[in-house]
């Protein structure tokens, strides 16, 4: 609830003062909601208001007080996790585990300005170095192993995985599949375009092109 709270204040900078429109706001600038001239010259609302507007500078009224409920649900969108098929897509030689999860971070989470729900790598742990074992935890990455070695146990793994984000979350949060197996295709092709979820395949040179 500390978090849906938190969220809902950073709309109300966003929201109409309604003593502003009515001319007569004692605050001034020290006000918490908007003051924008150009909107208080108009009667027309803003449609994307409080969906997806955040244009503090926006000509169109903002005067849908956000509920909770509605801030609630549109915050799955900044939801990203991250799955990370290592028996498919392995750590490169001579680079640290711990480095890679950052330049991901820092393009998919920090750059793109979403929320990082979860970072899961799936493997036989004995198939990856101590070392890169404790720079995945030093990297707050969920190490999941999966002691069958036969072929296509992490790929199901995975899928189980998958499919509990598509229980848990709503679209369009993000996914990001680390893999380039073709047997991820037709789920992948489900989660986007049937499930509404947004998806980012980040792969090595020998994926195919589907």
């Amino acid at each position: 609830m500390a978090t849906v709270d938190r969220e809902y204040s950073t709309l109300l900078p966003l929201t109409d003062c309604i003593y502003f429109t009515n001319g007569d706001c004692m605050f001034k600038k020290k006000c918490r909601y908007r003051h924008c001239q150009t909107a208080v010259k108009q009667l027309e609302e803003c449609s994307n208001w409080p969906h997806t507007c955040r244009n503090i500078d926006c000509p169109y009224r903002h005067t849908r007080k956000p509920s909770k409920i509605q801030k609630s649900m549109l915050r799955e969108k900044d939801f990203v996790s991250f799955f990370w098929d290592i028996e498919n897509v392995p750590i490169p030689k001579g680079q640290k585990p711990f480095d890679i999860v950052q330049r991901i971070r820092q393009k998919l989470v920090v750059e793109s300005g979403l929320q990082e729900a979860a970072f899961s790598c799936f493997c036989n742990i004995n198939t990856i170095s101590q070392d890169n074992q404790q720079s995945l935890h030093h990297a707050n990455v969920r190490i999941i192993h999966v002691p069958d070695r036969k072929p296509g146990a992490v790929d199901r793994q995975i899928m189980l995985e998958l499919d509990r984000f598509e229980r848990v979350h709503r679209p369009p949060a993000t996914i990001v599949l680390i893999s380039g197996d073709i047997d991820f295709v037709g789920k992948l092709n489900d989660l986007r375009h049937q499930a509404g979820f947004h998806v980012i395949v980040i792969h090595n040179k020998f994926a195919k092109d589907e």
